[in-house]
């Protein structure tokens, strides 16, 4: 598990407490024959054994979030070769994601329940329905509608915040090492870079030069060569430019 999918974790946990702490309840009509509709979310704590709880919207609840955070840990579940978390833009991410997520809510809004012949009633949640069904002519349950949007955002703000810090603490820890890998002396550092799998000679400065490294004829001048030199500067590797 990498940061980025930590993060996820934890929102998604957060959001799953909150809709348990909170949950759909279902009023309780006096008239007979007349179906209990959905009345609002309440404390656990004051609708146990008073309001009964609306299980089913309660589940639709948790299989989004659920869903939402399954998604998100599978997008973030990769690694290159070297076995990293490959960097992305976490930006244009999460706003994707925000935005697949207002979309479906559009495609899928809450209606309100038919009205009443009999009585005047106040129009309460009947169910989420295709906007372009056979139910299209009735009016969205503006409430729930305007309070999934509201979640999805501050979901969405919270993400982008928090992945921010991982990504800022990240490169700041980087930034640290690399400060502290310059002020050692050159043997730690080629020790350190053997351990983490770079040159296997124990002993780099203590060997003999080499084509392309050392003290080497193609940076200071032969003394068996009587032509002209035709590199010049402090670094003679450089091949001559072409007049």
């Amino acid at each position: 598990m990498n940061k980025f999918q930590r993060v996820v974790a934890i929102v998604a946990a957060v959001n799953i407490a909150l809709m348990l702490l909170f949950p759909p309840c279902l009023d309780s009509p006096l008239r007979r024959g007349v179906l209990p509709s959905f009345e609002g979310f309440y404390p656990f704590y004051l609708a146990y054994g008073v309001r009964r709880i609306h299980n089913e919207l309660l589940t639709l609840q948790v299989l989004f979030v659920l869903i939402n955070a399954l998604t998100a840990w599978l997008l973030l579940d990769r690694r290159d070769a070297r076995g990293m978390a490959p960097e992305f833009r976490h930006t244009r991410a999460i706003a994707l994601f925000m935005a697949a997520n207002l979309a479906l809510l559009l495609a899928f809004p809450p209606f309100e329940s038919y009205a009443s012949l009999v009585k005047f009633e106040p129009a309460s949640f009947d169910g989420f329905y295709f906007v372009f069904g056979d139910k299209h002519r009735r009016n969205f349950f503006v409430p729930l509608l305007y309070l999934e949007f509201l979640l999805v955002v501050i979901n969405g703000l919270t993400l982008w915040l928090l992945f921010n810090t991982v990504a800022r603490a990240e490169l700041e820890a980087g930034r640290r090492i690399l400060d502290l890998a310059q002020s050692l002396p050159p043997r730690q550092r080629a020790e350190i870079a053997q351990a983490l799998g770079g040159d296997s000679d124990p002993a780099p400065a203590s060997r003999g030069p080499r084509l392309g490294s050392g003290a080497d004829r193609r940076r200071f001048k032969d003394p068996n060569y009587r032509g002209p030199e035709r590199r010049k500067g402090g670094d003679r590797r450089r091949k001559p430019r072409l007049a």
